[in-house]
């Protein structure tokens, strides 16, 4: 991947477009809201497409956003939060997103270039919160209609992932 610098974003955070996407994507933040737009054919299988929107991370901790709205560019659009090991189109990955029609989606990969496994709970589409949350190499998915109820979707996972990641917001059109 490559990384735009932009001056619309937090101290700290860079937008890439991961993997070999159709059209460029992009991230903005107004101080209160974030815009990320996407192309990309999937996050999924052995290597990934997409938009993502993301920090530095080192450690334990959370992610929560809320998706209030996702595009319908197909059923498997997916918009959310993750913490991935590289910007390499094959990397560890675990992610909570939410789909136009697929409800909310936990995916992830567990070794580097191998395959991404789904949990999902149907049924649900934005607006949604999403929390994600690392302690060590477990991984935890959750959504929320409210940011105060949480719902965990299916078992934590297990990814050898390294210490230091990234972590931010995903985006992919799934087109």
């Amino acid at each position: 991947g490559f990384y735009r610098l932009s001056s619309s974003l937090p101290t700290g955070w860079s937008d890439a477009d991961i993997g070999a996407v159709g059209s460029a994507g992009s991230a903005t933040y107004d101080g209160t809201t974030w815009t990320v737009k996407g192309s990309g054919s999937d996050i999924w299988g052995t290597g990934d497409q997409f938009n993502f929107a993301s920090e530095s991370w080192s450690g334990d901790g959370q992610i929560i956003a809320k998706v209030t709205a996702v595009q319908n560019t197909d059923g498997w659009a997916k918009s959310g939060v993750m913490f991935r090991d590289s910007s390499a189109a094959g990397a560890m990955y675990a992610a909570v997103e939410v789909t136009p029609s697929n409800g909310v989606a936990f995916q992830w990969r567990s070794s580097t270039n191998g395959s991404a496994s789904n949990a999902q709970a149907t049924g649900i589409t934005a607006p949604v919160w999403v929390k994600l949350v690392r302690s060590g190499n477990a991984f935890i998915a959750y959504y929320s209609s409210d940011g105060t109820s949480w719902t965990q979707v299916s078992t934590s996972q297990t990814i050898a992932m390294a210490s230091s990641a990234l972590a931010g917001l995903e985006v992919t059109a799934h087109n």
